[in-house]
C-alpha cells in the first residue's frame, strides 16, 4: 500500500483495515464475488465496530460465490434507484453507436418516452406488463392495431436492452404480443398499372419544379423506384459511384449504412433505364462522391400524389370526346385512392415493383431476392397485389364440369337393376336433391323413353318387346333386361 496508508491491521483472511495519515475512519479493503479488490470506509474510528463491518463484506461475498445470494443484487438495485430518464439516454446512445439512424433512434426514443409517461413509470420498479398493456389497449381503439404495435415493440426493445445489458433481472414485458394488424388496416397501399406508370412519367416529365426537384429528376426517380424496389431513403443515399452503368448488367448498390437490412445490397438495372441514367445525368463527368437524388423532399407522399393529380387531369382532357371524358372522369386511373379506400404514396411504388414481379411470373424465391425481404411470406402476402380481373382468369384453368355425359352412357345396362351413374340416382321428388342433380334425373327419364320409342319404331310393335321395354315408377331411371320370361305391362304410356 502506499506511505499514505498507515495503522494497518488484518482483521480477516481476506479482508484488512487501514487508516489514512491524517486519521479519520477506518478503511475496509476486501476481495469481492468476482475477484476485484473493494475499498469502502467504515464511518467510524471505532476499530471493534470497523472490524465487524468489514467481516460483513467479507460474508456477503462468500454468500455470492457460493450462490446463496444473488450476485447482482447491488447493481440491480442501484439500477432500479436511477430515473428511468438516465436509461433511456443511455439506450438512445447505444442505438446510435450500433448503427441505427437519427431518424430511427429519434422516433423510437419518442415511442418509450411517451409510453413511459402515461403509465407513470419514473423508476423501473414502476413499470409493470398490465399497465404498458392498458396503453397499447388505448392506443389500438384510438389510432391502430400498426401504432399500438410500433410502440409495443420500441418499449419491448427498450426492456430487453435493460436485461442484456445487466442492468435488471429480467424485461417483465417479454409476455406481451402484438396484435394482428390485419383485422385493422387502415391505410391499404394499391399497386399501379402499366398504363397508369406510362402516363405518369410522361406527364411528370415535363412538370414545373416542386421543392427544388424538376419534374425530369421527379420523373427519373419514379422510374427507378417501380423498377427497383429501393425505399425513399435508400434514393436519397444513392450517389454516382453507388452506378455501374457500364457493367453486364447495369447495377445500382446501397450500402450497408443506410440499407434496411444492414448490408451491402446490389440490384440490376434495366438496359433502358441505364441509359437514360446516362444521358440524363453525366456519370462520367461528375464525382463519385456526388448525390444524384440530393434534393428528394422529405415529404414523398404529398409529391407523388401532385404528379398523380396533375396526370390525372391531363388524361382527362386529353380527348375531345364528351362522353369519353366522362368515362375517364368516373374512372380510377391515376387515382390516388380508388372506390376501394387503397391509396397511392411513394412506398406504392415498391408494393408496384414486387407485384409487377409476380404478374411477370418470376419465380416467388428471385422475388424475394430481388425485393431483399428476409422471408417469402412478407414478399406474397404483403407486397403483392392482385385484381378481380385477374382472380377470374385464373379461373379458366380450372377443368369444366358442366355436364356432358351422352345418352349411349345413361342407357348402358349390364343386369336387371343396372344403375346409371351416381350424380343421376337421386329421385325427383326429394326436395334434398340438388336443384342440378334433378335436372340430370329428367333428362336420364327422356333418354329412356326416347330409347324405347326407337326400339319398338325399328322391331315392329310386337307384345314381346312391348313386354321388355318398361321402367317402373319406383327405379323411373332404369331398363330391363330384354327377357322373354318377364311378362309384365308397360308402366309408361307410349303414343
Amino acid at each position: 500500500m502506499s506511505n499514505a496508508k498507515t495503522k494497518r491491521q488484518r482483521s480477516h483472511g481476506t479482508g484488512s483495515l487501514f487508516r489514512r495519515a491524517d486519521g479519520g475512519c477506518w478503511i475496509a479493503s476486501w476481495y469481492d464475488h468476482a475477484g476485484k479488490r473493494r475499498e469502502k470506509s467504515t464511518r467510524t474510528t471505532d476499530r471493534v465496530a470497523a472490524a465487524r463491518i468489514l467481516t460483513a463484506h467479507v460474508e456477503h461475498a462468500a454468500l455470492r460465490i457460493a450462490g446463496v445470494v444473488d450476485a447482482k443484487a447491488d447493481s440491480f438495485a442501484a439500477a432500479g434507484r436511477r430515473p428511468l430518464a438516465e436509461h433511456v439516454e443511455d439506450w438512445r446512445q447505444w442505438l446510435l453507436d450500433k448503427g441505427n439512424t437519427a431518424k430511427h433512434t429519434a422516433c423510437s426514443v419518442a415511442c418509450v418516452t411517451r409510453v413511459l409517461e402515461v403509465c407513470g413509470a419514473k423508476h423501473w420498479p414502476d413499470l409493470s406488463a398490465s399497465t404498458v398493456q392498458a396503453y397499447i389497449g388505448d392506443v389500438r381503439k384510438s389510432r391502430s392495431v400498426r401504432t399500438a404495435n410500433s410502440a409495443l415493440q420500441a418499449i419491448k426493445a427498450f426492456s430487453r436492452w435493460m436485461a442484456r445489458d445487466g442492468r435488471v433481472r429480467e424485461s417483465p414485458l417479454a409476455h406481451l404480443q402484438a396484435g394482428n394488424a390485419r383485422v385493422d388496416v387502415r391505410r391499404q397501399r394499391r399497386a399501379l398499372s402499366a398504363d397508369e406508370l406510362v402516363q405518369l412519367l410522361a406527364w411528370t416529365e415535363t412538370a414545373p419544379t416542386w421543392r427544388g426537384m424538376t419534374g425530369s429528376a421527379r420523373a427519373t426517380l419514379y422510374q427507378l423506384a417501380v423498377e427497383t424496389g429501393l425505399r425513399a431513403n435508400e434514393l436519397r443515399t444513392l450517389t454516382c459511384g453507388s452506378f455501374n452503368l457500364d457493367g453486364d448488367p447495369p447495377t445500382v448498390t446501397v450500402r450497408a449504412a443506410y440499407s434496411k437490412s444492414r448490408r451491402d445490397d446490389t440490384l440490376p438495372l434495366k438496359a433502358h433505364t441505364a441509359q437514360y441514367l446516362d444521358r440524363w445525368r453525366d456519370f462520367a463527368g461528375s464525382v463519385r462522391d456526388t448525390s444524384v437524388f440530393a434534393k428528394i423532399p422529405d415529404k414523398t407522399a404529398e409529391m407523388i400524389r401532385r404528379d398523380l393529380r396533375r396526370a390525372r387531369a391531363r388524361w382527362i382532357r386529353a380527348t375531345a370526346d364528351q362522353q369519353e371524358r366522362r368515362a375517364r372522369r368516373d374512372s380510377e386511373f391515376l387515382a390516388v385512392i380508388d372506390d376501394g379506400g387503397r391509396v397511392v404514396d411513394f412506398h406504392a411504388l415498391r408494393h408496384t415493383f414486387i407485384t409487377n414481379l409476380a404478374r411477370g411470373g418470376v419465380h416467388p424465391k428471385l422475388a424475394q431476392s430481388l425485393a431483399r425481404h428476409s422471408t417469402i411470406t412478407l414478399t406474397m402476402d404483403r407486397y403483392t397485389h392482385t385484381v378481380i380481373g385477374e382472380q377470374a382468369d385464373a379461373l379458366a384453368a380450372l377443368p369444366d364440369l358442366s355436364p356432358r355425359t351422352p345418352e349411349s352412357e345413361l342407357m348402358r345396362a349390364t343386369g336387371t337393376y343396372d344403375s346409371q351413374p351416381t350424380h343421376l340416382s337421386p329421385q325427383l321428388g326429394d326436395k334434398n336433391v340438388p336443384r342440378r342433380a334433378k335436372a340430370c334425373g329428367e333428362h336420364a327419364k327422356g333418354a329412356t323413353l326416347r330409347h324405347t320409342q326407337n326400339t319398338l319404331q325399328n322391331k315392329g310393335d310386337s307384345d314381346e318387346m312391348r313386354d321388355t321395354a318398361t321402367s317402373s315408377k319406383d327405379r323411373p331411371y332404369r331398363a330391363r333386361t330384354c327377357d322373354p320370361l318377364i311378362k309384365s305391362q308397360l308402366l309408361y304410356q307410349l303414343s
